[in-house]
């Protein structure tokens, strides 16, 4: 009667070994992957922006010059506030027209290959490459300064709009299919309570959808302003190239980087300060929303 209790125990510790060989050989190329990719270069950068470098010859070691002069340029907080400007203009138009759009296909009255097709008509500037997108939206715009004669061009004169604009349209159909998953799980016989009890279309979004979907919610606005701040430069360096006071933080570490500036060190330290920044931005608006959804 006493063995009974440690074969069974035995069996349990085994197959517990076992599950751990196999996670252990499922998770560890994934995990070594992610070190070489991730951390790697994140401690590189760290390593390297305390240097005077040209990416080519010697390293000059000279601390903490390279940051000090970051925060002392005036581009660079220029940088900051255009991408602060378009990350919030951002998360409000990607965040509502979200939620509508996706609100929209899941209560409406449409049909399954309807619902299809718009689903995909939102979500194709996610499957397209933003410097395609970016050319497109430029013809567009060049074209439209020739039919209704604009003095300097649309790019001129208000660029930072027509950035926003594009950067938008670019980031809601992704945004509206994570929200419509998240509306298909909220159950059927709520809405049919609420219509029972008199509810309009607009007050159930209010006082049922919304507060549903809230964790979905604080989702996308966590990941717009984390995908945001690092890869404006992608949407705006073959718009403007930074110009007419569209200049980015993520275009300010290219431009150091790389050119004829080919200030390496100087790159990886505003590298580092973007990371930072956006992390930190993350992690507060993340633990804020939280807060306030408990």
């Amino acid at each position: 009667m006493s063995n009974k209790p440690l074969k069974k125990h035995g069996g349990a510790m085994a197959m517990n070994a076992s599950r751990w060989r196999v996670a252990l050989l499922v998770a560890l190329p994934t995990f070594l992957l992610y070190v070489y990719i991730c951390i790697v270069p994140m401690v590189s950068s760290v390593a390297n922006s305390v240097y005077d470098w040209n990416g080519y010859g010697p390293k000059t070691f000279i601390g903490l010059d390279n940051y000090v002069n970051i925060f002392k340029d005036p581009l660079f907080w220029e940088a900051f506030r255009n991408d602060i400007v378009i990350v919030l203009f951002k998360e409000i138009i990607i965040v509502t027209l979200a939620v509508l759009f996706a609100v929209a296909m899941t209560n409406a009255k449409l049909h399954k290959k309807e619902v299809g097709f718009f689903r995909f008509l939102f979500y194709i500037p996610n499957i397209l490459s933003v410097i395609l997108i970016s050319m497109v939206w430029k013809y567009f715009f060049e074209s439209l300064d020739t039919v209704i004669k604009t003095q300097n061009g649309l790019w001129v004169d208000h660029p930072m709009p027509l950035i926003i604009f594009i950067a938008s349209w670019a980031g809601i159909g992704y945004y509206m299919i994570v929200l419509i998953s998240a509306i298909k799980n909220i159950p059927k016989e709520t809405f049919e309570a609420a219509e029972m009890d008199g509810a309009t279309q607009f007050r159930q979004l209010w006082s049922i959808t919304i507060p549903e979907i809230l964790p979905q919610i604080r989702y996308v606005i966590v990941m717009v302003l984390s995908g945001s701040l690092a890869v404006n430069m992608n949407l705006i360096l073959p718009l403007t190239g930074g110009q007419n006071h569209t200049m980015v933080m993520g275009l300010y570490v290219y431009s150091y980087g790389t050119g004829q500036l080919n200030m390496v060190g100087y790159a990886y330290a505003a590298a580092v300060v973007l990371m930072v920044i956006s992390f930190v931005l993350s992690l507060t608006v993340n633990l804020y929303l939280k807060r306030k959804e408990d």
